[in-house]
């Protein structure tokens, strides 16, 4: 439903929880059920030998004089969940509260996407995550966001020529982040430059399909992720070129943001009475050819519909009171909604799922993403990627399809040498216990009853007493 946001946009807790002993040494976990989603399978019985933050063995009869024992008592153990598009960095302290949310959620690893910190200030923290200092999930930062003058959002990267899309990037190699992203306003020949000097920088190519490019010039151009799902449904429109002709006519004759935004919101009439199942079929079968993967975000929709969580509710409760009181605002995002667009949103979004849904069949990979931030009202760290896991088994995916995209996918398309989504020997030990099978039922997901992050063991108890500070924090 991301086409909606786009016609908007064109697009006190200690900073972490002490570590304390950081991961002990030896932790023998007994008694588990190790669940292999990218195969499917359980295997019961087992023992985990966690050594200096790894996973150092895996079998039926594991035991060490040295090792510190942890009855999982027959519960069922996942790989740690990641959420590959979030924004932990838009307020000074935003880390404070994402990290631990994403803990007691069962997530072990997020893909930052665009920030308002400085870099330096987000790899300080993602350094003192990685020693263990601070308590929170590992953490890829991939928010160098490239954007045309003057920027949606600040601190963006801006290239107006295929010059600056050089140089943009060569600084964006050398400040050392983990992508270069694309984002909605470039032109197609900025854009393209940017590809390529991505592709020459050996840094990934992510982000957006920009609002006057098409989805399968982007493809050419070798972009490996896609953010939000709304393009993907307009590529399956038989005018997507019209559409995209329209604005590119109009940004070159000089149109101010109003007219641009009226031009966007056309779009979604268009869409809806031009998608066409053969063209969508075609150019699925492209997108998952060329390995180009996609997070959706698609729970971002509840946000544009209204249903958000009640005042009361515990998540609402753990997000600080100045962060409820800005969300109670009006919205600039909301307010640009022309009447069109709100009466052709659920008609929109089920358009959406529909393709979603084709895609995934037809072979796309998927990164179960959220779009969590301060920034973006009701949408919650932790909380809103199990939304989005849920949002995908009521489309249509196995409980198992839906999980495959929050604990293999990721790690994999990251290219860690130490995650790949298996539970197996030289393994990072990032892993939840659950009480029930995953495979069956993913509200199970709800209550871990252990998290480990880094080979530090998180119980029932401990998480509660996250869950406890988070709610008097949140008053």
């Amino acid at each position: 439903m991301r086409h909606l946001l786009h016609v908007i946009l064109a697009c006190a807790l200690p900073l972490g929880i002490p570590a304390q002993a950081q991961a002990q040494s030896d932790t023998l976990l007994t008694d588990v059920t190790i669940v292999d989603v990218a195969e499917g399978t359980l295997s019961p019985g087992q023992s985990v030998l966690i050594r200096d933050g790894l996973i150092a063995e895996v079998g039926e009869d594991l035991g060490s004089d040295t090792t510190t024992p942890v009855n999982g008592a027959g519960g069922y153990l996942i790989p740690g969940l990641w959420d590959s598009h979030v924004h932990i960095f838009s307020t000074p302290d935003e880390p404070d509260t994402a990290l631990p949310l994403y803990l007691i959620n069962g997530v072990t690893g997020v893909r930052d996407m665009g920030a308002l910190w400085p870099i330096a200030e987000q790899q300080a923290l993602q350094a003192r995550i990685e020693t263990g200092e601070v308590l929170g999930p590992r953490l890829i930062l991939a928010g160098a966001w490239v954007d045309a003058s003057p920027g949606s959002w600040p601190g963006m990267f801006l290239a107006d020529t295929a010059s600056e899309a050089r140089g943009v990037v060569d600084r964006i190699a050398a400040e050392g982040w983990a992508a270069v992203k694309a984002y909605s306003m470039l032109d197609e020949a900025t854009y393209l430059a940017l590809a390529e000097a991505a592709r020459d920088a050996g840094l990934p190519f992510v982000g957006h399909i920009p609002e006057r490019v098409a989805l399968g010039t982007a493809i050419d151009a070798g972009q490996a992720g896609m953010e939000h799902f709304g393009r993907v449904a307009m590529a399956c429109s038989t005018e997507e070129g019209a559409m995209l002709d329209a604005l590119r006519t109009a940004m070159a004759e000089g149109a101010d943001l109003t007219r641009v935004f009226e031009i966007m919101a056309a779009r979604n009439r268009i869409i809806l009475e031009t998608w066409d199942e053969t063209l969508c079929d075609a150019v699925l079968a492209r997108l998952a050819q060329a390995e180009m993967h996609v997070s959706p975000t698609l729970v971002v929709a509840d946000f544009y519909t209204g249903n958000w969580p009640g005042p009361d509710t515990p998540r609402m409760r753990m997000v600080p009171a100045e962060v409820r009181s800005a969300w109670g605002r009006p919205d600039f995002r909301l307010e640009a909604m022309t009447d069109e667009v709100r009466a052709l949103a659920e008609d929109s979004i089920a358009l959406d799922r529909l393709t979603f849904l084709m895609a995934h069949r037809a072979g796309v990979p998927i990164l179960a993403s959220t779009d969590a931030s301060f920034a973006n009202p009701y949408l919650f760290h932790g909380f809103s990627l199990l939304d989005e896991l849920d949002l995908y088994v009521a489309i249509g995916l196995t409980p198992r399809e839906a999980l495959y995209s929050a604990t293999v996918a990721p790690p994999r398309f990251f290219e860690l040498t130490d995650q790949d989504g298996t539970i197996a020997p030289g393994r990072r030990a990032d892993l939840v216990l659950l009480d029930a099978n995953p495979l069956d039922d993913l509200s199970t997901l709800r209550d871990p009853q252990m998290v480990i992050i880094g080979g530090r063991v998180l119980d029932r108890a401990e998480l509660d007493g996250l869950e406890t500070t988070l709610l008097e924090h949140g008053r």
